[in-house]
């Protein structure tokens, strides 16, 4: 029924509301939703989007995403198997969804939680995009929250350990470089070199490894001539070619995303 339908029925008008106040009666924001609570839905952004993996076994694949709310609160939702595809195209960075009666659990104990509970999204989850056109219910704001740090402390960070993983420290910082692609390593692997540099004209060399080349690489190496900004996050300090920095299995590389602080970057 459309809204011109509407309006010459006046009691198809009101039903049509009274669902609207119904359904918005479920929803709520990340931090009230429990494993205890029913037929809920939460208007949230896709923010991390790291690529799938398999557990240690080798059994079972999954994928691990991040949302957060109005609010900026996150968690981690948590795809497996089939799954991963079935919402693939769904599931996009900086778009806007409603998720619906996902499983809500305490996060596994050999994971950092992001929150002190975890969603399932599998077939009983109910996920819709919000388009931009949304006029009654639009997209939520870019995000804005980001604990960056600074490549002066970079030298404090332990090497070859995960850094930010506690407090989600994020690198962010312009590429002014690019390199092609290479085989190094013990097992020959691929790679590729870029060099990032940050407001303060610090610059490091940043090791993108396998699929990272691959996939933002080559996004990378197409943008570099307009100084795309990254940030990253899950990344760790090494020492290869003197001090670098690289990405490890469960890095994310986001590429000129929606924050101020990029936008300030880009036209620094």
């Amino acid at each position: 029924m459309d809204l011109d339908t509407l309006k010459l029925n006046p009691l198809g008008l009101t039903y049509a509301f009274s669902i609207y106040r119904e359904y918005m009666e479920y929803r709520l924001t990340i931090d009230k939703i429990t494993p205890q609570t029913k037929e809920w839905t939460s208007k949230v952004h896709l923010i991390k989007k790291p690529r799938p993996r398999k557990s240690k076994d080798g059994k079972t694949r999954f994928q691990i995403v991040v949302v957060q709310d109005e609010n900026e609160d996150k968690v981690a939702a948590v795809l497996y198997g089939e799954g991963i595809e079935k919402d693939a195209h769904k599931l996009t960075p900086f778009s806007t969804y409603l998720i619906s009666t996902a499983k809500v659990r305490i996060p596994l104990p050999y994971r950092v939680p992001t929150n002190r509970f975890e969603w399932v999204i599998d077939r009983f989850t109910v996920v819709e995009e919000v388009k931009d056109d949304n006029i009654q219910d639009p997209p939520l704001p870019p995000p804005t929250r980001l604990n960056t740090i600074h490549f002066a402390y970079l030298q404090e960070q332990q090497q070859n350990k995960e850094f930010g993983n506690h407090n989600f420290t994020h690198i962010i910082a312009v590429v002014v470089n690019c390199g092609s692609i290479k085989y190094d390593g013990a097992n020959s692997n691929k790679c590729r070199e870029i060099i990032i540099m940050d407001t303060g004209m610090n610059s490091f060399i940043l090791m993108l490894w396998e699929d990272f080349d691959d996939v933002d690489g080559s996004i990378l190496a197409a943008q570099v001539a307009k100084y795309p900004v990254i940030v990253a996050k899950r990344i760790t300090r090494t020492t290869y070619g003197g001090l670098s920095l690289s990405t490890r299995y469960n890095s994310v590389i986001l590429i000129n995303p929606p924050y101020p602080q990029v936008g300030r970057l880009q036209n620094w």
